[in-house]
């Protein structure tokens, strides 16, 4: 490989904290309290950690384009494999929901209309015009490439640092407010309080935070030095985004009055801090557009990302030829429209359940435990890869001999992985208890439902829908 196309061990630092860093799951941290500590050092070193380095063995073995598709389909067969892109395709679909929701928060802020951000009709309304406007946008121009990097730096970066910047000031200005989510510290408060099993659910949304992980491994092989520099990547940047996390979340938790924290409302810290600070308000209408900004170059990158890789599964031979129709352009077009009228149908929930923040939780739990389930697969695809491929050359290997630390990695991460499912089926605190049992037929009809759509279209596969299948 050209030296001159190598990452340095920094470089792979920045582009993998540049995929995880983002303000939107800060509230989600931030309405556990002191326990986000203890939350946030699972999610990343028990659930991050091990996939980020399964990953990375398999994506230096298996450096195909395909990722985690491609993995679980050597190691589990050709069925799995399929099952495994459908879901990472199918969860966009409530992902996309979650993150289109902020939209209208955000809308409704910039407006200085901010009694707008709890309007469920207003923020349903608002993700069909985001998501279909962007969707129609993507099939007349390339819009990743119009808006991409500087839509990262105005909507990501530059609200994070000043989301921790203002939250130290104001934290150094007035100490722990009593009445925060903070207020009144005992040690046991860092520790989840069992006895409230409906609290454990916002461990869901706070792994949500490095759904993804996998991702990073793409450049396992563009690194110099793998075998080393790799996992010192990895671990780096696991530590630094949880030491961010951390601190945005808990001055957030300080400034934001016990049970008054909105989890689709990111604005609400920054206009507590602004408020407090003497700063002017059109701040906050800047900060806001700044990530509305961000939150449409988001979707619009995932509009046309896993379509793509979907339509490569379709032409293998897993679709029917309906679903492998492009335009001129070459974009997958029935899998854009599929998408943003299954997405259109999910939002519904927001119309359904008539609190936005139970609405939020329940759409992020569910993209997590559909993630969790691709991690399962790729986790045991990485032990049998071991014992069915030994001799497929492994730049990035987890041990220098034998499968003993695979084993040990890969047992760890499908018990945080079963774990997280648990308590992701647990209905949260936030509910009432009348909407209890509603919420968990929900999580696991929408699970199996998902799963079992891919199983069924897998079954009854015809050999004609092979692209360039021939008549015999």
């Amino acid at each position: 490989m050209n030296k001159t196309k190598q990452l340095t061990l920094f470089g792979l630092i920045g582009i993998t904290m540049a995929f995880f860093g983002t303000v939107r799951s800060v509230p989600t941290l931030a309405i556990t309290g002191w326990t986000q500590i203890f939350y946030m050092l699972i999610a990343a070193v028990i659930f991050a950690l091990p996939i980020a380095l399964m990953s990375a063995e398999l994506s230096t073995g298996f450096p195909e384009e395909g990722g985690p598709q491609v993995w679980v389909k050597n190691g589990l067969g050709e069925k799995w494999g399929f099952v495994t892109s459908w879901l990472l395709w199918v969860q966009m679909f409530f992902g996309m929901v979650m993150v289109a929701s902020t939209v209208g928060v955000l809308f409704g802020y910039v407006i200085n209309k901010s009694g707008l951000s709890s309007n469920n009709y207003f923020i349903f309304i608002v993700i069909l015009i985001s998501y279909w406007s962007v969707t129609l946008l993507n099939l007349k121009f390339d819009m990743v490439k119009i808006a991409g990097n500087w839509g990262a730096v105005i909507g990501v970066y530059i609200p994070f640092v000043f989301l921790v910047l203002l939250g130290i000031i104001y934290m150094i200005k007035n100490g722990i407010q009593p009445n925060s989510y903070l207020g009144n510290f005992k040690p046991r408060d860092i520790i989840p309080n069992f006895r409230d099993l409906g609290s454990l659910t916002y461990l869901s949304g706070i792994i949500f935070i490095f759904a993804g992980v996998e991702i990073s491994s793409v450049h396992a092989n563009n690194i110099e030095n793998p075998k080393r520099n790799y996992p010192i990547a990895v671990i780096a940047s696991v530590i630094l985004l949880a030491i961010f996390n951390i601190i945005a979340g808990l001055t957030v938790s300080n400034a934001v009055p016990r049970g008054k924290l909105e989890l689709a409302n990111i604005t609400q810290p920054y206009l507590i801090f602004c408020k407090n600070l003497g700063i002017p308000l059109i701040f906050v209408n800047l900060i806001s557009l700044m990530i509305l900004i961000g939150v449409l170059v988001q979707l619009s990158a995932w509009v046309l990302g896993p379509s793509k890789s979907m339509i490569k599964v379709a032409e293998e031979g897993n679709l029917p030829k309906f679903f492998q129709k492009r335009t001129n352009r070459g974009i997958p077009i029935t899998f854009v429209m599929i998408q943003a009228i299954v997405i259109s149908l999910v939002s519904i929930l927001y119309v359904v359940v008539p609190d936005v923040n139970s609405a939020f939780l329940i759409i992020t739990i569910t993209t997590t435990i559909l993630y969790c389930v691709v991690y399962i697969f790729i986790a045991i695809s990485a032990i049998r890869l071991r014992y069915i491929m030994p001799e497929i050359k492994r730049p990035f290997r987890l041990g220098n001999k034998g499968n003993g630390l695979m084993w040990i990695v890969s047992i760890l991460s499908i018990i945080c992985i079963i774990f997280t499912i648990i308590v992701s089926i647990i209905p949260p605190s936030i509910l009432k208890p009348s909407q209890y049992t509603g919420y968990i037929i929900y999580q696991i009809v929408a699970t199996l439902l998902m799963i079992g759509i891919a199983l069924v279209i897998y079954r009854y596969k015809r050999p004609e829908w092979k692209k360039d299948y021939k008549q015999p």
